[in-house]
């Protein structure tokens, strides 16, 4: 009965340490290889990678806002235009408006262009959509990265954009 205790007491203590959760120093470990590996993936891919991946994003979220004025003319039956602001030949920025009379009125918040990206308009400063969904011109919006660029045309009798 005695060593029956024992033994019973020792498979306890045994299970006990088995359940233990990780040790500081193990925590502290994981981290720093965890850290290790993303310093290493950021060295490898740097900053070209990001600029990418930014005007990707800029190029679908520009062709998301084409089709939202484009949307809102039609179903309001008042011109929509996207207007950019120019620096030196290149967009800084661009907003949604839409035309009030002779003037025209901000819909929209401001969409900044990415800083590691380069936008050109070809001297385009509105993208004008009509009430029945084409565009005043066709228009193209080149979008460069460092190691990608990408286009946004839109044609004027669809007024839909697409990016290439």
């Amino acid at each position: 009965m005695r060593f029956r205790r024992r033994k019973l007491a020792f498979h306890k203590a045994r299970r006990a340490r088995a359940r233990r959760a990780l040790s500081l120093m193990e925590l502290v470990t994981v981290v720093l290889i965890i850290g290790l590996l993303g310093t290493m993936a950021v060295t490898r891919y740097g900053s070209s990678l990001i600029g990418d991946v930014s005007a990707d994003g800029f190029a679908r979220r520009l062709s998301l806002d084409c089709l939202q004025a484009r949307r809102r003319a039609i179903s309001t039956g008042v011109n929509h235009l996207l207007r950019f602001t120019l620096d030196g030949g290149d967009a800084t920025q661009y907003v949604l408006y839409r035309r009030e009379g002779a003037g025209v009125v901000q819909e929209d918040d401001v969409r900044l262009v990415p800083s590691d990206v380069t936008v050109a308009t070809g001297g385009t400063v509105d993208m004008e959509f009509t009430f029945t969904g084409e565009t005043l011109a066709a228009y193209t919006i080149t979008i460069t990265a460092p190691d990608r660029a990408l286009t946004v045309t839109v044609p004027q009798l669809t007024g839909t954009a697409f990016v290439q």
